[in-house]
């Protein structure tokens, strides 16, 4: 039996190229209590970079060797711009991947991202029915307008993924979740605990024991094997690192993050452990590419220890 070691890296960055994970605003209609930006509808939109400067900024990323985005929040889709940005990355050149809470997701939304860079939209669902996804999200309604997003996406033939966060809330529905998410047509499933950062660590409570975990892993290997079957893919981050997994930290290497503000830095999870100390420089004032020199001597010394004692980095 394999034993559960906690989260774990999952980023898998492309064969050839970089990943960005950009995190568009921290602004969002919901004020989730697991939300690891600690996003809201109280966050200031002011210092969210525009769109000229966004667009401007992945042109000087894909021209520098990036071939991946991974768009978040906060909510991206509050954002009224996010569609055309996306829509400014050449399909030819780099790949999109999005994060969403499905909130704003129209048919006419849905129907925009067909055709461009997009390869795949996330949707965040946590829980098997309504009051079980509001433990986390405040908002029974957030549950149907998630499920709507999903089924609109689909309709648009845009692939979706759907990820959901464990807690002890949750935990005994994950098979009635998965078998929710089947009905509705999701054909991927992301399956993760929850990482005490942001909002989520003023809820510890929020953590599985572990002991609980073991069970989980458990029943989730079980589950990989029932859906797989069916042609559904179930993936999470509990237990030993699977072989696909990026071998020790490709952090500025061959993952890169930008906060809303415009902070580019080696690693999403580095910069909200430790802003200052892993900030690169502004994208409002460099460009990506006079900012890279900066990222051997941050990161040499962390690599260094890192090889003495592995970091705890997790993926987005």
């Amino acid at each position: 039996m394999t034993s559960t070691l906690g989260d774990r890296c999952r980023f898998r960055p492309p064969e050839t190229g970089a990943t960005v994970i950009w995190e568009v605003t921290d602004f969002c209609n919901l004020a989730c209590t697991h939300c690891l930006s600690d996003s809201s509808p109280e966050r200031s939109r002011q210092d969210d970079l525009e769109t000229a400067r966004m667009i401007s900024a992945v042109r000087e990323m894909t021209e520098a060797g990036v071939t991946e985005f991974y768009f978040s929040g906060g909510e991206p889709f509050a954002r009224e711009d996010f569609s055309d940005i996306i829509a400014a990355v050449d399909p030819g050149v780099a790949e999109v991947y999005c994060n969403t809470n499905g909130y704003y997701v129209t048919p006419e939304v849905a129907g925009a991202l067909a055709g461009t860079a997009l390869r795949r939209m996330t949707v965040s669902i946590d829980g098997h029915d309504r009051a079980a996804h509001a433990l986390v999200r405040g908002k029974p309604s957030s549950f149907d307008r998630a499920v709507a997003a999903v089924q609109h996406l689909l309709a648009a033939n845009v692939p979706v993924r759907v990820s959901h966060v464990v807690h002890p809330g949750n935990v005994d529905h994950v098979e009635e979740f998965c078998a929710t998410m089947a009905r509705i047509g999701v054909d991927a499933l992301l399956i993760n605990s929850v990482f005490l950062a942001g909002r989520a660590a003023r809820h510890p409570q929020l953590l599985l024991p572990s002991e609980r975990q073991q069970d989980l892993f458990d029943e989730l290997t079980a589950l990989q094997d029932q859906y797989a079957q069916r042609g559904i893919q179930i993936d999470h981050s509990l237990g030993t690192p699977e072989p696909n997994d990026t071998p020790g930290c490709p952090a500025g290497r061959r993952v890169f993050h930008v906060a809303p503000n415009g902070d580019l830095s080696t690693c999403s999870w580095l910069y909200k452990l430790d802003p200052d100390r892993f900030r690169l420089g502004n994208l409002k004032t460099s460009s990506y590419a006079k900012l890279l020199p900066g990222v051997e001597p941050m990161m040499g010394p962390v690599r260094a220890l890192a090889a003495c004692r592995p970091l705890p980095v997790m993926g987005s």
